[in-house]
């Protein structure tokens, strides 16, 4: 018969031996890890600068890793399908997904949400962020964007905002810019990035918010011109064009991030490994050349530190959401 006191004793030795015991796993699991090829998922199309930079990490990330990883686009939904995804993959580190801000407005913006982020996945490593920039067509009277504040004050909603489409990190950019520079104006969505070019280029709106990425060569060709970028800090490509907090805007820094997310419950020693793999992935050679040559900057950081990002713009979209009473279903 066992005694209480061997009971006790056991009970006692549980938590030790779970300590000696689950680093052991964990270790076991990482040297084993990745026993196969990894599939990274990007909700964007091919040939979507996300994409280009998913497929460009991908590839670093294979020799990191010494496995290939295989990009796998589901794009649609804003997202969610490719979310959905990774909810349903084994949380063992060959399903990872790339994502961007997205995810972080779909979470808010769709009702019923259609996913928790922060509780149907784990943060691994933050990737790059593209510029966001305040642009007018390269006839515009507009020299500055004051000029354009000045004017928005008083014509207010006889002015129009152009964005690519509903919901988008531009959408909410520019509803947030009514409120940060107290101005009133019309938010006009053109359906596609393609199409607010061809708007903005011809005249269509007085302003427009877009990436950086796709207006490089209109900028250089002068069909466009910048007022302001929408980051911390000025851009590398146009020095010369101020942020919008030297432009006296508080509390308006935006930019278009992406990091790698892997299934909730994947093993702690994994994400470590997949973290430890991508910013070594981002500091190779030729990923740093074509992300410059892209005017991406690289980030990387802590699965933390990622998280942290992560629940703060869920946090950040879901009031501006909110405040401008948004709803898409």
């Amino acid at each position: 018969m066992i005694s209480k006191r061997q009971i006790l004793k056991a009970a006692g030795a549980l938590p030790l031996a779970w300590t000696i015991s689950g680093p052991r796993v964990g270790y076991a699991q990482s040297q084993a890890y990745p026993g196969r090829p990894v599939t990274l998922v990007v909700p964007f199309s091919a040939g979507n600068a996300s994409d280009t930079t998913a497929r460009a990490l991908a590839q670093q990330l294979g020799s990191t890793l010494g496995q290939q990883v295989v990009v796998d686009n589901r794009p649609g939904a804003g997202g969610v399908t490719a979310v959905k995804l990774l909810a349903r993959s084994a949380p063992d580190g060959h399903t990872l997904l790339f994502v961007g801000a997205g995810v972080a407005i779909s979470q808010s913006l769709l009702k019923p949400a259609p996913y928790d982020m922060l509780k149907d996945s784990v943060q691994v490593s933050t990737v790059s962020s593209d510029e966001l920039l305040v642009l007018v067509p390269s006839n515009s009277k507009f020299e500055t964007f004051q000029d354009f504040r000045r004017e928005a004050k008083e014509r207010g909603s006889a002015m129009t905002v152009g964005v690519n489409t509903l919901g988008s990190l531009q959408h909410l950019s520019a509803e947030l810019l009514k409120s940060r520079a107290q101005l009133e104006y019309v938010i006009a969505p053109f359906g596609a990035a393609s199409r607010l070019v061809n708007g903005l280029v011809a005249g269509d709106v007085d302003l427009a918010l877009e990436y950086a990425a796709p207006m490089r060569s209109l900028i250089s060709s002068g069909m466009v011109k910048p007022l302001a970028i929408c980051s911390a800090k000025r851009s590398e490509l146009w020095p010369e064009v101020p942020t919008m907090k030297e432009l006296g805007i508080p509390d308006y820094e935006i930019t278009s991030w992406s990091m790698v997310v892997a299934p909730a419950q994947t093993p702690e020693s994994i994400v470590h490994r997949l973290n430890q793999g991508i910013r070594s992935a981002l500091a190779a050679p030729a990923f740093v050349t074509q992300m410059k040559a892209n005017g991406t900057r690289i980030l990387g950081s802590t699965a933390l530190q990622a998280s942290a990002l992560m629940a703060s713009e869920i946090k950040r979209w879901a009031g501006v959401i909110n405040a401008s009473k948004i709803e898409l279903r």
